[in-house]
């Protein structure tokens, strides 16, 4: 959640200074340095004046020379912590910003705004997923506890608490569109058990009842609501109240209409009040590490109030961009909520697409990469279930430039903007032979970091191991798997954990069967596994088939390519591009980067990608393939090639059967084709002029001759 090296304050639960994930033993900054920093943590983004600290630290009278008093405190802290930590001077002090420091109440607002934003987009799983990791992040709501209630302790605590209110309401909401109503149920109760008068909690309360089988719980939480209101405020629940509460009477689908444009809460920058909270204003920036995407900035000069920040830009020639927008801030009781990102209907249903912004302009709505809606929507189930403590294993396989490393990417993207940890590492063929590299690659920055009695406080006895693993010495595998286990684990009682491993097929044995047995020995840790595979290579595949699921990358679909040539500014070009690409990714955007050669040529990048891919390949079978690329665009069988090179038809079968395992050839009927004619074009070109010459004869010949039994 903070930048290496960065300074993490947590107001939420017990007060704590972090650096990197380490917190600071308690005497490091104490007694009046502790509460000056709590005031600036809780006042951050403006100056505070000497005066004003003065009061806060010696709310019954001051020391002789308060001010110099005071600077002495700031000259302490910035000792300790750093000189960015505390910035000003006598005239007024102000906490330093992002990415050098942050605040838990603006990490957790970036997770409620990735919460929000998820729903309007369509992506529940996610923002369950950050919903419930902001509410662990604010332990719903407890906020520096033991403090006076001082004004500046009091609008933190307000703050917190409209925080944890929008956080349940998107996770009950989301509970409801990922079918756990006992999720839903479980936020929506906790925000009537702060809230009495919570409308939005109680139709969430409602709907979860009746999703999950219970209409007559739902009744009497209705009336629950209606004798408080009446007995307490002289008046009825809302008009959306009453109409879930007559639908569930009337055995009807319970539905909720958008909320009208400007109501409820938005990205960017607004203003509101709602319940427990209190009045926002300000804008909003990108978040620290582009992980939270939606995030909420430090707070302006403004009153003070919950913020959350426009989108920062995401995605590439391969990907959706959603450009941040200006939404209505605020939540008012008994209100939906809406985002920036499109109308969130925080009780069920509600729409995907744009809304408008602050200023009227349209604010699109991120599809994630083009053309695999449905790959990301299943990496963004797995990784809501791992973060609910659910381990899982996610192979991402497919052939050499398909896009696993773009998905695996969008992973990393999910998992930082919803509060996970991510650890990554790509593995390579040349250190097969080094222990567990890629798990040493990946977690020895952690292991250093924690060097000593904290590692020795997280994993016990195993620490001894994962120090000398991390310096490469040799060690039994058991130990070392149990000791990474054990690791992982304990990172994962923080906070979600995602580790990533890239090319796992490139990886030594021993990396392969500990992923193996992290599936097998922690099915209750916060922790998902993501690996990419290349489909050439199924023994890593079919080693983790059990554990592991498998998440199988084909090639786009024509309305992909479209869209990519259209962003591209070639719209008019995308069915030659499809046609000679066969919707390849890497293809696709290679040739779009050429826009020349889209009709007729092969651009030099593609000649070095197609030539990289038959490297797998011995010589036998790259001849068969420079052989059927003089044939044209036509299917091709064994026998055919056989003539021409005048080898048996079975060899000529098993060398197109591996070129098929990598994806340079597909079947067509019963005969053979190039995956895309811009591989054929790619061996035609890079083929000797000589060596063509032959095989275009006996090419000639073959299609004269045919053998008995084949027509021509």
């Amino acid at each position: 959640m903070t930048e290496p090296n960065g300074v993490l304050i947590r107001l939420a639960g017990s007060f704590a200074i972090e650096r990197d994930g380490v917190p600071y033993p308690r005497g490091v900054v104490g007694g009046k340095a502790r509460t000056l920093l709590k005031l600036l943590a809780a006042e951050r983004g403006r100056a505070v004046s000497a005066d004003r600290v003065v009061a806060a630290l010696w709310p019954g009278g001051g020391p002789k020379r308060p001010v110099e008093n005071v600077a002495t405190l700031i000259s302490r802290v910035r000792g300790v912590l750093g000189p960015g930590v505390v910035t000003g001077g006598r005239h007024g002090y102000r906490l330093g910003g992002p990415p050098g420091v942050l605040v838990d109440l603006d990490v957790a607002a970036g997770l409620v705004g990735e919460a929000e934003g998820c729903l309007g987009a369509g992506e529940p799983a996610l923002a369950g997923a950050a919903a419930w990791r902001a509410l662990e992040l604010l332990h719903f709501g407890a906020v520096l506890e033991g403090e006076p209630d001082a004004g500046w302790v009091v609008a933190a605590r307000e703050e917190a608490a409209g925080l944890v209110r929008r956080a349940r309401h998107a996770a009950g909401t989301a509970g409801l569109r990922t079918a756990d109503p006992a999720s839903a149920r479980r936020a929506a109760e906790g925000a009537v058990r702060v809230d009495p008068f919570d409308e939005v909690a109680y139709r969430l309360l409602m709907r979860a009842h009746v999703a999950a089988g219970e209409p007559a719980k739902a009744l009497l939480a209705y009336e629950r609501l209606r004798r408080r209101l009446a007995a307490e405020l002289g008046t009825d629940p809302a008009a959306e109240t009453r109409a879930v509460h007559l639908a569930i009477l009337r055995e009807e689908p319970v539905r909720t209409p958008p909320p009208p444009p400007g109501s409820g809460m938005g990205t960017g920058t607004g203003s509101g009040t709602g319940t427990g909270g209190s009045r926002a204003s300000g804008s909003g920036t990108a978040a620290p590490q582009g992980t939270l995407s939606r995030s909420a900035a430090p707070r302006g000069d403004g009153a003070r109030g919950d913020h959350v920040a426009g989108a920062a830009p995401r995605g590439d020639v391969a990907t959706g961009d959603r450009a941040g927008g200006d939404g209505a801030g605020g939540n008012g009781a008994g209100g939906d909520l809406a985002t920036g990102a499109g109308t969130f209907v925080p009780e069920g249903g509600g729409a995907l697409g744009v809304v408008p912004g602050a200023a009227g302009a349209a604010v699109a709505v991120e599809r994630g990469p083009v053309g695999r809606a449905e790959e990301v929507a299943r990496l963004a189930a797995v990784w809501a279930q791992a973060a609910a403590g659910r381990t899982g294993v996610l192979l991402i396989c497919g052939e050499a430039g398909i896009g696993k490393s773009r998905l695996a990417a969008e992973a990393e993207r999910m998992a930082g903007a919803t509060g996970g940890l991510v650890l990554r590492a790509r593995c390579h063929e040349i250190e097969r032979a080094l222990f567990l590299q890629p798990f040493v690659d990946a977690l020895r920055p952690r292991v250093a970091h924690l060097a000593g009695q904290l590692l020795r406080d997280m994993v016990g006895g195993w620490a001894q191991v994962l120090e000398s693993l991390a310096k490469g010495q040799p060690m039994e595998r058991r130990y070392a798997y149990e000791a990474v286990t054990a690791f992982l684990c304990a990172l994962a009682e923080r906070e979600p954990v995602l580790l990533v491993l890239e090319d796992l097929h490139a990886a030594g044995a021993a990396t392969v069967e500990l992923v193996h047995y992290l599936a097998r020995r922690t099915s209750g840790a916060r922790l998902l596994v993501v690996a990419t595979v290349r489909t050439d290579d199924e023994a890593v595949t079919d080693a983790l088939r059990g554990p592991a699921e498998v998440l199988r990358l084909g090639p786009l679909p024509p309305g992909a390519v479209a869209e990519l040539a259209a962003r591209a500014g070639l719209g008019e070009l995308a069915d030659e591009v499809f046609r000679r690409t066969r919707g390849h990714p890497q293809f696709v955007v290679e040739l779009l980067g050429e826009p020349d050669l889209v009709r007729q040529g092969v651009p030099a990048s593609l000649r070095v990608i197609v030539l990289a891919r038959l490297r797998g390949l011995d010589d036998q079978a790259r001849r068969v393939l420079r052989a059927a690329s003089v044939l044209g665009a036509a299917a091709f069988d064994p026998v055919l090639l056989g003539e021409m090179l005048a080898l048996p038809p079975q060899v000529v079968a098993e060398h197109c059967e591996r070129a098929l395992a990598r994806g340079l050839l597909v079947v067509s009927g019963s005969a053979y084709e190039f995956a895309c004619e811009l591989t054929r074009e790619a061996l035609y070109v890079t083929t000797p002029a000589p060596t063509l010459v032959v095989y275009q004869d006996r090419a000639r010949r073959a299609l004269l001759v045919p053998p008995a039994g084949r027509s021509r």
